[in-house]
C-alpha cells in the first residue's frame, strides 16, 4: 500500500513537472517566432531597437527556464521508469546543443549590436549563425514536445525504477553529453586555429576564448557534479561494478594512446610558431579531444554488455 502511494506521488509530480515544461515549451516556441521577427528588425536597422531587444532578453530566461525543466523533467522520468529509447536520447542531445547555442547566440546579438549597428560591418557569420540556431531550437521543440506528449500519454504505466538502473541510464546520457561537448569543442577551436590564423591572442581575446570553451564543457559539467552528489550519498565510495572498472581503465588507455600522436602534432605547429594561436588552443584541443575519445570508447563498452 505504500508503495502504491510512493508511486502514485511520483506520478503526480512527474505530471506537474511535464506540464510545466509544455508550458515553457509553448512560451519557448513562441520566443522562437518573435525571435525571427526581431532578428529581421534588427537586420533592416529599424526603429524601436531597444524595445525588441528587451523582448529577446525575456526570451533568453524563457529558454534557460525550459531547460532547467527539462533536466528536471528527465531526472524524474527515470525515476518513475522511463527508458534511454531514441527518442529521449535525441531530446538530451538536442538540448545539450540548445544550452551550447544559447550562450553563442548571446554573444552573437553582441557583436551585432556593437559591429553591425554601430559599426556597420556585414556580420554576416553572426546572422548565418543566428537564423541557423532559430531552426535547430525549433527541431528541439518538436521532439521535446513529442517526449512531454509520450511521458504524459504513458504516466499511469511507469513503475519506479530502482537506483541502480537510474545510473545506468545516467551513465549512458553522461556518455552521450561528454560525445556532443567534446564534438563541438572541438570543433570550435579548429574552427578558432583557422580564423586566428597568425594573430597574436590578447589578453581580452583569451578571456572570451576560455568563457566559450567553458560554456561548452558545461552540459557534461553540471553532469559531472551530479555524479558527485551521487557519490557522496553512497554508503561505498563507489558507484560502479568490476565490470565498469575495466572499461573505465581501457577507455582512459585507449585514450591516452589516440591522444599522443595529436599532442606531437601541436607540439611541431607550437614550435613552427611559437606567437601563433597554439599556444593557448593546445589546452582546450587535448580538453574536448580526450572528452570526446573517453565517452565514446565508455559508451561503446556499456553498449555491448
Amino acid at each position: 500500500m505504500k508503495q502504491a502511494n510512493r508511486l502514485s506521488t511520483k506520478n503526480r509530480s512527474l505530471r506537474t513537472v511535464s506540464l510545466i515544461t509544455l508550458v515553457l515549451l509553448i512560451l519557448a516556441t513562441l520566443s522562437l517566432f518573435y525571435d525571427l521577427y526581431a532578428y529581421l528588425e534588427i537586420k533592416a536597422k529599424s526603429s524601436g531597437l531597444e524595445k525588441i531587444s528587451n523582448f529577446i532578453g525575456a526570451g533568453f530566461i524563457i529558454q534557460v527556464l525550459l531547460l532547467l525543466s527539462f533536466a528536471l523533467l528527465m531526472l524524474k522520468s527515470f525515476r518513475t521508469g522511463l527508458k534511454a529509447g531514441n527518442l529521449v536520447i535525441a531530446a538530451i542531445i538536442a538540448g545539450a546543443i540548445s544550452a551550447i547555442l544559447l550562450i553563442f547566440n548571446f554573444a552573437a546579438l553582441e557583436d551585432i549590436s556593437n559591429d553591425y549597428l554601430l559599426q556597420g560591418y556585414d556580420c554576416t557569420l553572426e546572422w548565418i549563425w543566428l537564423f541557423s540556431s532559430l531552426l535547430f531550437r525549433f527541431v528541439f521543440y518538436i521532439i521535446l514536445s513529442q517526449l512531454i506528449f509520450r511521458i504524459l500519454k504513458g504516466i499511469k504505466e511507469l513503475t519506479a525504477s530502482p537506483a541502480s538502473v537510474v545510473d545506468e541510464i545516467m551513465f549512458e546520457v553522461t556518455q552521450y553529453i561528454g560525445i556532443v561537448c567534446g564534438f563541438i569543442g572541438l570543433a570550435f577551436t579548429v574552427y578558432a586555429y583557422v580564423a586566428l590564423g597568425n594573430f597574436a591572442i590578447s589578453s581580452w581575446l583569451l578571456w572570451l576564448l576560455t568563457f566559450y570553451f567553458l560554456a561548452i564543457v558545461l552540459p557534461w559539467f553540471l553532469l559531472i557534479i551530479y555524479w558527485i552528489i551521487r557519490l557522496s550519498r553512497k554508503t561505498k565510495l563507489t558507484l560502479y561494478d568490476e565490470k565498469q572498472k575495466q572499461d573505465f581503465a581501457s577507455s582512459g588507455m585507449i585514450t591516452w594512446l589516440t591522444s599522443i600522436p595529436l599532442m606531437v602534432i601541436l607540439l611541431i605547429i607550437s614550435l613552427k610558431e611559437p606567437s601563433s594561436p597554439g599556444v593557448f588552443l593546445w589546452f582546450p584541443t587535448y580538453l574536448f579531444f580526450t572528452l570526446l575519445v573517453f565517452s565514446a570508447s565508455l559508451l561503446v563498452k556499456f553498449k555491448r554488455e
